[in-house]
């Protein structure tokens, strides 16, 4: 129920997938080792079916393709750093970093701001997702996408762009765990990811229905509210 719930509000808003599943897997029982690698598994499946969704129904486009590869090569380059901290260093620096971000780039989006759209911010902005989402197993949709938005690029492609250069930023993801750590495949990565392929398939469809006025909106305040929780969680546990 929650990777399908998870899935669905991912691929309609581009964010969240990783991020409501991360602490559900841990509340489980499962350990960040498994989850991670779980997480990372079932995203690549969602972003798949989602962005071929996505295309068919027309989000995202030919003249999209330019931002969707620099949004995907940064992220995919340092995800790997992001793996590699995930299962050596302490988390609560770069999750209180993540956090500010976050609430910033949300708060940004429910005042209206609009920045400039340069290649070096947005580079940026999908270096730190793809550190980010290395790292966590979640975050990358809310930093790519309401980052995009910031830096005044249209809503719906910025939520399919979220989803479609995600997909390679998981399989690094998933390799980096494979020569790092200790990767298995059990079947937790199944429970999660048929409910998810399912969702994947929706989800799409809900973005063409959303305004962008309140699209904006509601991505701004679901980042803003992502990144006040992992800001609490970082200071109160």
């Amino acid at each position: 129920m929650v990777a399908f719930i998870a899935a669905l509000i991912d691929t309609s808003l581009g964010m969240c997938y990783g991020t409501i599943l991360a602490p559900i897997l841990l509340i489980a029982g499962y350990s960040p080792e498994v989850a991670v690698p779980t997480i990372l598994f079932s995203q690549l499946v969602v972003d798949i079916v989602g962005g071929l969704t996505h295309i068919k129904v027309k989000n995202f486009t030919r003249r999209d393709i330019k931002v969707a590869l620099l949004v995907a090569i940064p992220a995919t380059i340092f995800v790997s750093l992001g793996v590699f901290l995930n299962i050596n260093l302490p988390r609560i620096i770069t999750k209180a970093c993540v956090g500010l971000i976050v609430t910033v780039l949300g708060l940004l989006l429910l005042l209206g701001v609009k920045l400039r759209k340069t290649s070096k911010r947005l580079v940026f902005i999908s270096g730190l997702a793809g550190f980010n989402k290395g790292f966590m197993g979640g975050g990358f949709g809310p930093v790519v996408v309401s980052g995009q938005v910031v830096l005044d690029h249209d809503v719906r492609p910025s939520v399919s762009i979220g989803d479609i250069a995600e997909a390679p930023v998981c399989i690094v993801g998933l390799l980096a765990s494979a020569v790092l750590g200790n990767l298995s495949f059990l079947p937790i990565y199944l429970i999660v990811t048929i409910p998810a392929l399912i969702a994947s398939l929706i989800g799409p469809h809900i973005t063409i229905k959303i305004s962008k006025k309140y699209a904006e909106k509601a991505i701004g305040m679901t980042t803003l509210i992502l990144g006040f929780i992992t800001i609490l969680k970082v200071f109160f546990g």
